[in-house]
């Protein structure tokens, strides 16, 4: 029996699995007009743009809550140019409220009959030459604290029928498994002649002896560091910015604990141990915001809501490798490695003979903020996947743009202005040393006389004509990875996802594909719903 089409926003775990169940009995597809999938707040808008327009649409969500970041644990909205935000970027985006955020996506998605599919994440795609027919999904609940589970509950748990699909997720599975060109880590810097592009020097030595034995490289290098040898500055490679979550601490006698993993192990933190005995200045770090000009910037370790470019940090630079490309028993592997490294260290911290007092102090005073992540002991449920897969389409996104040189973009569906902002990508040893490597851009507007805002180009959120014809991807765009760490923002992730869904229903209308739809009345569209596809400079 084919489920019936009503809408449900929230279902319990046994209406779920029964629903799974039912759909898997006959083995047919649900169909819609158009599929988001991914609920972070560029799927949110993609979905409201189709359903204000009369288009059925569906939401498949691997996770229980929607907003992903929006939601999941940012705080300050990293506008940029706020200025030259608008449509529903303004609308979805509260600062520094969580809850509103999370309860406001709930409440638009029930007003406007979204439907949304919880805790299923991707299994397969079907083709037909270049169109995507349908999905198949695998019921896989999260666990407690929010992280994924390494397998699926029920496999083939449900299909998805659709005439148009979005990937709004952070990881860009439907693309990559849709036969999408795609690419990640840092391109070199001839590339696409970006001077900041590659891998950059190591930001910051530290005098800590890297080797498990002192001194003797045979002995293999101590936990938390990774086996990276620099190529050279400029050079490509596969790394990826530090991952983390973004918190809400707090010190009120209502915190809740962090906690200590079950597996905890006390040389799992020797680097740190090493450094508290011979007075190492752990926090040390720098940021660039002004090309060519470090400044300091101390790191705040596990006490910091986000991450630091510098030792003393809240995870570990380069321990998210596999991240973008791997499998969801690797992906789930990493995500719990941050949470546990993070419930270690201030395990450590409070019990540990060589720690000094302030961060005892510190570690044995410190909680999560209770009211914001509750259903997860506290924690943030969304891991902030700063960057994964980045598409590769006719049009590339890059430096350039950031700079003002692209020239003239006449398929413009939005703005972006942040600047370039990235952190560090490893942990390694340094002749003899620990070093971090890279990650010094913070807000960094590459061109002075350029004030940052530039177009987004149509052409990047669609593939290759000849590759996919019925799909569109606003968050793993086609960019350079230097472009990347500036589009990364919710607020640009928002505009392309509203964008992106205005796009779908206009290819709906017109049968065609979407990179054959009439952009002149796409823009009109856009600039009717308040977004902004061009800057005036105010």
């Amino acid at each position: 029996m084919k489920l019936p089409r009503r809408h449900f926003i929230a279902l319990s775990g046994t209406a779920l699995l029964g629903a799974a169940l039912r759909a898997q009995s006959d083995n047919s597809p649900e169909s819609f007009d158009v599929c988001v999938y991914g609920a972070t707040g560029s799927g949110i808008a993609a979905a409201i743009s189709v359903a204000e327009q009369g288009f059925s649409v569906v939401i498949v969500e691997p996770s229980r809550w929607l907003g992903g970041m929006s939601g999941g644990g940012l705080h300050r909205i990293d506008w940029g140019t706020k200025a030259s935000v608008g449509g529903l970027a303004l609308k979805l985006l509260i600062d520094d409220d969580n809850v509103a955020m999370r309860k406001l996506y709930t409440k638009l998605c029930a007003e406007k009959n979204i439907k949304v599919i919880y805790e299923h994440r991707l299994n397969k795609v079907v083709k037909e030459n270049t169109r995507i027919q349908s999905i198949t999904l695998d019921l896989a609940p999260p666990d407690s604290l929010g992280a994924p589970a390494a397998q699926a509950k029920q496999v083939e748990a449900r299909r998805i029928a659709a005439r148009v699909f979005i990937d709004c997720s952070y990881e860009g599975d439907l693309m990559a498994q849709a036969g999408v060109s795609h690419t990640y880590g840092r391109e070199s810097q001839d590339t696409y002649d970006e001077s900041y592009a590659g891998e950059r020097p190591a930001l910051v030595t530290y005098d800590i002896d890297p080797y498990n034995t002192p001194g003797k490289p045979s002995s293999g290098l101590l936990p938390l560091l990774q086996d990276y040898q620099p190529k050279g500055t400029g050079k490509a490679d596969k790394l990826t910015m530090a991952y983390c979550f973004r918190w809400k601490i707090s010190r009120q006698p209502d915190r809740i604990p962090f906690g200590s993993p079950e597996n905890y192990d006390p040389r799992q933190y020797e680097i740190f141990r090493r450094a508290f005995k011979n007075n190492i200045k752990i926090n040390a770090g720098l940021k660039m915001r002004h090309p060519g000009k470090l400044e300091d910037y101390p790191g705040g370790g596990v006490f910091n809501e986000n991450s630091s470019r510098s030792l003393w940090a809240q995870s570990v630079a380069g321990s998210n490798q596999e991240y973008p490309t791997g499998d969801w028993a690797t992906r789930s592997k990493i995500w719990k490695f941050h949470q546990d490294f993070v419930r270690g260290m201030v395990h450590f911290l409070r019990t540990d003979e060589v720690v000094p007092e302030i961060y005892k102090k510190l570690a044995n005073e410190t909680g999560l903020t209770p009211g914001i992540f509750d259903e997860t002991a506290g924690w943030p449920h969304q891991f902030y996947v700063r960057e994964a897969r980045r598409m590769q389409s006719t049009y590339v996104i890059t430096q350039k743009d950031l700079e003002g040189r692209a020239g003239t973009i006449s398929d413009s569906i939005g703005l972006g202005s942040y600047g370039i902002d990235d952190w560090p990508y490893a942990t390694y040893a340094d002749q003899g040393k620990i070093s971090i490597g890279g990650g010094e851009f913070s807000i960094l507007k590459p061109n002075p006389s350029f004030d940052g805002v530039h177009a987004l180009p149509y052409r990047a959120i669609v593939p290759k004509v000849e590759e996919c014809t019925n799909l569109l991807v606003p968050v793993c765009c086609s960019a350079s990875h230097i472009a990347m760490t500036s589009i990364r923002m919710e607020p640009v992730w928002i505009i392309l996802g509203q964008s992106a869904g205005h796009a779908a229903v206009q290819a709906l209308r017109e049968k065609v594909p979407v990179q054959k739809i009439t952009l002149t009345d796409l823009q009109k569209t856009l600039v009717a719903q308040d977004q902004k596809i061009s800057w005036t400079g105010k």
